[in-house]
């Protein structure tokens, strides 16, 4: 009987949310040009979302013809709408989205205070552990800005632990940044193969070239050359040339 009565409930809060109807609020999320506008309903949103309970305060908010209007810039669109169809439906639909998005929702989630949600979302996460390496310089660079998420951090500190080769493998390894690379070598280059460090090195540089290189290195001119030259030189010191010849 509670659950039919819960979920009668529910479908009432999905409908009013998508006819409008008794909407009290209006938020403004995502940046120019790609803005939307959502009709919203406090009552709706502060019984859900603690961070809704207290942006509502009279000092956060601007209340016109008593419209609420509010302002959430750092959450885009698409994100903030799969989130508000969780607060009035009590559904969330992960499977079919990129991980990135996943993330990005989680990120959200986050931010208004739903702390359920965020632990569901990380086991959700957790359970494809091969995308997660696939994409392990993002998550890892994730886990290291928002130490909140426990489960993917602890997650990806054992995993970097037992295989520090796993930011060299990553699919995304190419995206990573030259200060991050330079340091990632310097704390690791000794558990790792050099020929792979080397053969990674080249990748890098190609993919951060603003394609001045051409994936086959046997067409590079003599200014590829000095363009890759130009790329790998902070990484020189850190390479053991020695040990790569001996493969």
């Amino acid at each position: 009987m509670s659950t039919k009565l819960s979920n009668l409930l529910f479908e009432g809060y999905a409908k009013i949310l998508e006819t409008g109807e008794f909407s009290d609020t209006e938020i403004l999320v995502g940046e120019e040009p790609n803005t939307r506008i959502f009709r919203l309903h406090s009552f709706v949103l502060k019984v859900h979302s603690p961070y809704f309970r207290s942006a509502f305060l009279n000092y956060w908010i601007r209340i016109e013809n008593n419209i609420i209007r509010f302002q959430k810039p750092n959450i885009s669109g698409e994100v903030f709408e799969i989130l508000i169809k969780y607060m009035y439906s009590g559904k969330l639909e992960l499977a079919n989205n990129d991980i990135k998005t996943n993330i990005a929702i989680l990120i959200a989630a986050d931010e208004l205070c739903l702390d359920e949600l965020c632990s569901y979302i990380e086991n959700f996460l957790l359970i494809d552990k091969e995308s997660i390496k696939s994409n392990f310089n993002f998550i890892l660079y994730i886990t290291n800005k928002f130490e909140q998420f426990i489960k993917l951090s602890q997650f990806c500190k054992e995993s970097f632990q037992e295989n520090p080769s796993l930011v060299l493998r990553a699919d995304d390894f190419v995206t990573i940044e030259q200060e991050y690379f330079i340091e990632y070598l310097t704390k690791n280059n000794d558990s790792l193969k050099q020929i792979e460090v080397w053969d990674k090195l080249m990748e890098w540089a190609i993919a951060k070239s603003n394609n001045e290189l051409p994936s086959d290195i046997t067409m590079w001119t003599i200014d590829n050359i000095t363009t890759f030259d130009t790329l790998i030189q902070p990484f020189i010191s850190l390479i053991n040339f020695q040990k790569i010849s001996h493969y």
